[in-house]
């Protein structure tokens, strides 16, 4: 695989967050996605020159809550589709956003790279403790009325914001077991032509469930960050980074004195990690996809922003992991 990778061209799989899509406060409008998107795209195309062959992945929060939203205010008349169907709608309406952006982006850097939008399906088991616990916050807010119907009606769990006011429904967040046809997708990535890039993975992918009669979708949400990790390791990417709004990975974040991590093993990232330093929701997940690739591969990763990501490959920014 060494030599197929030296002939073909280096392989990168980057995670882009979804704040790269959809900033906070913003209107989710499409001309305000498509040029964030590309002004996220014109700072990736750089990297191009490094690993002529990437995999972009990305967030979905906003654009499937949205999805979600207008179930909820459209379920008289139009019948609601579950969440996995959800995610797959974020996951073709971000596909077309991004193409826009990517050939804009193109052009103005006087470029022609082509990008593939592959929908991507991510197996977990049906067994997985997080279906027993479901904790991921989705969609938008319900009075405690409306909640109650809900619950009785899907048999959704809902738990009270407090602070916002409201009830919010919470599902499950099981952890990858593998990519749905991910040999397909290594073959698709081992048979272009580079300077491409073929975006997957989107929201984490659809969650399914795999048995003898096939995939089955299921009412969950995967972390985009760990699925990326599996990708760039059945992919024998050289090189995993993931694109978040903050340019590295900080100890006591929330304090009055961050410290960055620059250069960082994954046994530092372990022991960080078991004294609580990066928290569930935001760092916690990159930091375990940087340490499963890692471990699984012997290669680095990356942790930084879109604005700091040719300084962090060369060192001098971000959070590199080795």
């Amino acid at each position: 695989m060494a030599g197929a990778r030296a002939g073909e061209g280096r392989l990168a799989v980057l995670a882009l967050g979804g704040n790269a899509i959809l900033k906070a406060g913003q209107e989710a409008r499409d001309d305000v996605q498509i040029a964030n998107l590309q002004t996220a795209f014109r700072m990736m195309l750089p990297l191009l020159d490094h690993y002529p062959r990437m995999i972009v992945t990305h967030g979905n929060g906003p654009q499937v809550g949205n999805i979600l939203l207008r179930n909820e205010l459209c379920h008289a008349e139009v019948p609601s589709m579950p969440l996995d169907v959800c995610v797959a709608e974020s996951q073709g309406q971000i596909a077309y956003l991004a193409l826009q952006a990517w050939d804009r982006a193109c052009r103005s850097a006087g470029r022609e790279v082509p990008m593939i939008p592959v929908i991507t399906r991510t197996v977990v088991s049906a067994d997985d403790p997080a279906f027993r616990n479901p904790t991921k916050p989705v969609g938008p807010y319900y009075s405690k009325e409306r909640a109650s119907v809900l619950s009785k009606e899907k048999g959704w769990v809902f738990h009270e914001d407090v602070k916002r006011g409201g009830m919010r429904r919470v599902v499950p967040s099981p952890d990858v077991v593998k990519v749905a046809k991910e040999e397909h997708l290594r073959t698709l990535a081992e048979s272009l032509t580079p300077p491409f890039a073929v975006l997957c993975g989107g929201g984490g992918g659809v969650p399914v469930v795999q048995s003898g009669a096939g995939f089955s979708g299921v009412e969950a949400v995967v972390d985009k960050d760990l699925a990326s990790a599996r990708l760039a390791e059945v992919l024998h990417a050289d090189i995993l980074i993931m694109v978040t709004d903050v340019e590295a990975v900080y100890l006591d974040f929330t304090s009055d004195r961050p410290r960055p991590l620059r250069k960082v093993t994954v046994d530092e990232l372990d022991r960080h990690a078991a004294e609580g330093q990066f928290l569930p929701g935001s760092m916690g997940p990159k930091v375990e996809a940087a340490t499963r690739f890692v471990k699984a591969t012997g290669r680095k990763a990356i942790i930084t922003s879109a604005d700091r990501l040719m300084d962090a490959l060369d060192g001098k920014a971000g959070t590199t992991v080795e």
